[in-house]
């Protein structure tokens, strides 16, 4: 953090001159006011000229050697991209929309933001802040309020805005402006998809997010944003508990954040058993799994705001395959798969890339393997077993393991059993071994023969018979019964004289 409060230090120090010999007039406005005020680290830093923003914002991307994205050229506001993904800071510039900056901050969405100092004083702000909305009587109160009555009808996405910032800066949303929220809730439909989209991950980055999300949803906007979750309110999360399954599933959210928070260094916040026994269980693989779920994606969001996206999502299959089974029992058959799916459908729709939606897809469909393999075979799967979970669900094998074990937990509570938490566990372990210490013998094991070397050897000609021949050979490979191209040949003759490639067993 304090790495981060130096650099920007450096960079106002480097472009403020540039600024100001450009400008009769500037300011600092909004958050890093705000920051400064409450004694925060900010990486956002945002400025207002008079005019020529984008102009400014192009001489100083040269200076700071920063990225410049134009944002909007019709309202005049760009932005610089200083430093690397995690540690980036954001130099915001925009056009004053107003005949004064007072005017401008009254436009803004919330008191605390409608902040501004002359970019003049930067280095000892506290006497020269600009507050015509009464911004810091809030910061001391710790509230979140609305700057007008018609603030989320200028820009309906300044409600999720509201969820995120409660949760980043520790306040409550001030009641009339919650009120307002409420009221405003279906112009959330009119924002462009990639905006909430954004916002939406944002608030999956958060402290508790959970907790965030229960808020959205209390509030009238997530089940417009993402309305396939409505019907999991009718549906009971398990025969022996109470609550519904959009209760399990931010149940699940929560404990999958509370494991990806630990991963990166957090202590595990209680001394429950359970999660005694899975920090035990993860700790061989900490950096390594730490390091999978900050992998970034193509469309920009990393492995761990996509878990957390397919926790929320993981159920919502359930709805849809709901049976009537023996009895008067229900059965929720293929829930996961048809839930892939319907969570595919709503990554597409808020305009997730493809990597993205099929790393969601694939967690949410494959969340139950894990289970299932506990069942078939106990704490100690098959190589073979292995191999095919990894085949099947790729780079989304370990984000898979961490979403079954928030969904076991979350789906029996207080009821969860130590020895069926612990057989869990220890498969899981066993296929992280497989995946992080042993992937070129069971993962992803070496090519020993090729398609056109089968086909010549054999006599066969293309088809499909040919690649299940080679899936044959890989999975036996993995089980460590082919170590060779001799012995994946012999084995390829075996399969055809036994009338084509023996199909898999047990998982």
């Amino acid at each position: 953090m304090v790495a981060e409060r130096v650099l920007a230090e450096e960079l106002l120090a480097r472009m403020l001159p540039v600024v100001e010999a450009r400008h009769d007039e500037s300011w600092l406005v909004g958050g890093w006011v705000r920051d400064y005020l409450l004694g925060m680290e900010t990486r956002d830093i945002d400025f207002v000229v008079p005019s020529g923003a984008i102009a400014t914002a192009r001489v100083v991307a040269d200076i700071v050697g920063g990225d410049l994205v134009v944002l909007d050229r019709e309202r005049d506001t760009a932005r610089v991209l200083v430093g690397e993904r995690r540690h980036v800071i954001y130099l915001d510039f925009a056009m004053l929309r107003a005949p004064s900056i007072e005017a401008d901050l009254l436009a803004r969405d919330f008191t605390v933001n409608a902040l501004a100092v002359p970019t003049w004083a930067w280095r000892a702000p506290e006497g020269a802040v600009i507050d015509p909305a009464g911004g810091r009587r809030d910061l001391e109160r710790r509230l979140l309020r609305a700057v007008s009555v018609d603030s989320f009808r200028e820009d309906p996405l300044r409600m999720l805005r509201a969820v995120r910032l409660r949760a980043s800066l520790g306040f409550e949303i001030e009641g009339e402006t919650a009120s307002w929220i409420e009221r405003d809730a279906e112009l959330i439909d009119a924002v462009s998809r990639e905006r909430v989209r954004d916002e939406l991950s944002l608030i999956l980055a958060q402290v508790r997010p959970a907790e965030s999300l229960r808020l959205a949803d209390e509030l009238g906007l997530l089940g417009r944003v993402i309305p396939e979750i409505e019907p999991l309110r009718a549906v009971p999360v398990a025969a022996w508990r109470t609550g519904s399954t959009w209760d399990h599933s931010l149940d699940s959210v929560e404990i999958a954040d509370r494991t990806v928070r630990w991963l990166r260094g957090a202590m595990w916040a209680d001394e429950a058993w359970p999660g005694q026994m899975l920090t035990a269980a993860l700790a061989p693989y900490r950096l390594p799994i730490s390091e999978h779920m900050a992998e970034v994606l193509p469309g920009g969001h990393d492995a761990a705001i996509l878990l957390l996206l397919a926790a929320l999502l993981h159920d919502v299959g359930k709805s849809a395959a709901r049976q009537e089974g023996a009895g008067d029992e229900e059965r929720l058959l293929g829930h996961d798969v048809l839930g892939g799916s319907i969570a595919a459908t709503v990554t597409r729709r808020l305009c997730f890339s493809g990597a993205e939606t099929d790393r969601v897809r694939t967690v949410v469909s494959s969340h139950m393997r894990p289970g299932q393999l506990v069942r078939e075979m106990g704490p100690a799967p098959s190589e073979r077993a292995i191999y095919r979970f990894f085949r099947d669900t790729r780079a989304a094998g370990v984000d898979t393991i961490l979403l079954s074990l928030a969904d076991h937990w979350a789906t029996r509570g207080e009821g969860l059993e130590r020895e069926h938490w612990r057989r869990h566990l220890a498969l899981s372990r066993a296929l992280l071994e497989a995946y992080f210490e042993r992937r070129e013998q069971v993962v992803v094991p070496p090519v020993l023969i090729d398609g056109h070397e089968l086909m010549a050897s054999l006599g066969l000609g293309p088809g499909p018979q040919v690649g299940e021949l080679l899936e044959s050979i890989r999975e036996a490979q993995a089980a460590g019964e082919v170590r060779s191209r001799e012995e994946a040949l012999t084995l390829a003759r075996r399969l055809l004289e036994g009338g084509g490639p023996l199909q898999a067993g047990a998982h």
